[in-house]
C-alpha cells in the first residue's frame, strides 16, 4: 500500500490487489496515505488445499479487473 500510495502522489496509476480478508486494512491504510479512492482488485485468500492452478485461475480471473482500472480515463 506505501509503495502505490508513494507512486499514486507522483502520478503513477496504480492497482493494488488485496486478499478478501484485508480489505479492511486496505482502505484503511489508503485513507492514512490521504487516497481513499485507491484501486483495489480484491481476491479470495488462499484457502487450504488449494493448489497452484487454483490460485492462477484467481489471478486469470481478477486480470481483466486490474487491467480495466490501468486503463481507465484519469
Amino acid at each position: 500500500m506505501l509503495d502505490a500510495a508513494a507512486l499514486e502522489k507522483k502520478g503513477v496509476r496504480t492497482v493494488t490487489i488485496v486478499w478478501d480478508n484485508f480489505v479492511n486494512a486496505a482502505r484503511t491504510q489508503a485513507r492514512l496515505q490521504a487516497l481513499p479512492d485507491m484501486e483495489l482488485v480484491i481476491v479470495p485468500h488462499r484457502k487450504g488445499g488449494e493448489t497452484a492452478d487454483d490460485q492462477r485461475r484467481k489471478a486469470e480471473h481478477a486480470l481483466p479487473e486490474i487491467v480495466g482500472k490501468l486503463v481507465q480515463p484519469l
